[in-house]
């Protein structure tokens, strides 16, 4: 008999059913405390939860619309069997679920004779923030224990909905009963079916355990067979395809260190434009603070009233510049960082370009021409749009040939959008530099003329305007000069 149990011990289905047994029986057992020690408060807490819950029917009700509140009282008492109690600040009745018979003399309004509420022995009670009690208490004349949530009505009237206690516990002790015998049942159940499989799943898992090893070691050649439908054939083929998986997944691993050597390389190009923006602003501020650096020094050593106006002029000249640098640095950095919303309305753009046209091109010698209708409506952000306007008319003066031309035009795109189109005649874009020139602070001329007043920001915010609207822009070179774009949406497509 002792070799025989030795013999046992040694097998692995034994084992797995000495363990699962043990596994099954401890559960058992800690359900089987944790029911006797928890579930009653449990219970006290699911209702102090429900009687709140249900509190919240009452707390704005008209007492006047008696049917309303017999309404709501009755389906609480049914639903959830809870007492209800609406009295006044003066411990008058008005409404009270204790006794289905005076539903009706509260329906009728029946004054013939009157109830109080009768107050009960607080044990332990809890306020809350808008003035409701949470209590334990007992009845003086009954001495039953009740659970009562109470609170304000109208500010006039005070509402009451409790249960006892004992009906609590008689639902924990019937709860915990019932959990004990399906535990135990469940218990016998599974010894019985440990016992009876435990040797059926020994192989495939013994089988299992060798095909993991050489997985670990690399070696995806073998693959299970799996014997039955079960979980444990479901294993088999889910470690089959683990197995496959994990092979593809080392195929490619070099790719994946490509990849992750492309994204390094990607955080270090954005290192350097953070570098590179940081070296333009200082560029561009360092000019200005040194020219007004050397102005308020001529003025402190008192020059003659000629000068000291030029230098003053010099001084506010650059102190606007810098102030401009700054706004547009700021404007730029809330488009990006989205704290500037989209207020997207519908609007006529030809009116907006007419408008912004006439401020920018009225001072100059070139042929202006609006290819544009009368009207036309579309959705976006009216100031959004105004200012990529502006950006683009502000340009193409900017870089208009001498008696040359501009031309603003509206074109309908192939997915029923419209294109804003601003074309000067001029010099075109060097078609190296066109994927750069919506950086920050990048211009075609890299001697950065102050004389022209432009930093190189707008078209960095133009690009972070029409990504806002999820639309497009760009530029193209013509026969003669350039012309730079941007999409809108028709107002039927918003």
């Amino acid at each position: 008999m002792k070799n025989y149990i030795l013999k046992l011990q040694n097998k692995f289905w034994f084992k797995l059913f000495l363990k699962v047994a043990i596994i099954f029986l401890v559960f058992v057992l800690l359900l089987t405390l944790c029911n006797t020690a928890f579930l009653k408060s449990y219970y006290e807490y699911v209702n102090k939860e429900e009687l709140i819950e249900v509190s919240k029917d009452l707390r704005h009700i008209d007492l006047n619309s008696k049917n309303d509140v017999v309404n709501v009282i009755s389906n609480i008492e049914e639903e959830y069997g809870f007492e209800t109690e609406i009295y006044s600040k003066e411990g008058r009745t008005l409404y009270s679920s204790s006794g289905g018979q005076l539903m009706d003399y509260f329906l009728q309004g029946n004054d013939k004779f009157s109830m109080h509420h009768r107050p009960m022995k607080a044990i332990k009670a809890k306020q809350y923030s808008d003035g409701s009690v949470m209590e334990y208490a007992v009845d003086k004349i009954t001495e039953n224990k009740y659970l009562i949530y109470r609170f304000s009505i109208e500010n006039s009237s005070v509402g009451e909905v409790k249960v006892q206690m004992a009906q609590i516990e008689n639902s924990a002790k019937i709860a915990n009963r019932f959990i004990s015998i399906i535990a135990f049942g469940v218990l016998v159940i599974s010894l019985l079916w440990i016992f009876a499989f435990s040797k059926k799943i020994s192989k495939p898992i013994s089988e299992m355990n060798e095909i993991t090893h050489n997985m670990a070691k690399l070696d995806f050649s073998k693959k299970l067979i799996p014997q039955s439908n079960d979980e444990i054939g479901h294993l088999a083929v889910s470690i089959n395809n683990l197995s496959e998986k994990l092979n593809a997944t080392l195929m490619d691993l070099n790719s994946s260190n490509a990849q992750l050597r492309n994204e390094i390389e990607l955080e270090h190009q954005l290192d350097v434009m953070r570098r590179g923006f940081v070296a333009n602003v200082s560029h561009e501020l360092k000019t200005p603070i040194s020219i007004i650096q050397g102005y308020a020094e001529g003025l402190k050593m008192d020059i003659n009233a000629a000068s000291r106006e030029k230098y003053l002029d010099v001084i506010i000249d650059e102190s606007h510049r810098m102030n401009k640098l700054v706004l547009s640095i700021l404007t730029l950095s809330k488009y990006e960082s989205g704290q500037i919303p989209l207020n997207c309305s519908e609007f006529d753009i030809c009116q907006l370009i007419k408008a912004r046209g006439e401020r920018i091109f009225n001072k100059k010698d070139v042929e202006i021409v609006y290819d544009i209708p009368k009207e036309l409506t579309i959705y976006a952000d009216p100031e959004q749009i105004d200012q990529v306007i502006k950006v683009y008319m502000e340009n193409a003066e900017c870089h208009v040939e001498e008696n040359g031309k501009i031309v603003v035009s509206i074109s309908k795109s192939e997915n029923n959008k419209y294109i804003v189109n601003v074309y000067n005649s001029g010099s075109k874009v060097d078609k190296n530099q066109i994927p750069h020139i919506w950086q920050s602070f990048y211009r075609g001329d890299k001697s950065h003329n102050r004389e022209s007043g432009r930093f190189g920001l707008g078209l960095s915010i133009v690009s972070a305007i029409m990504k806002m609207h999820g639309e497009s822009c760009g530029v193209y070179n013509t026969d003669d000069g350039v012309c730079f774009w941007f999409t809108v949406k028709n107002v039927v497509e918003q």
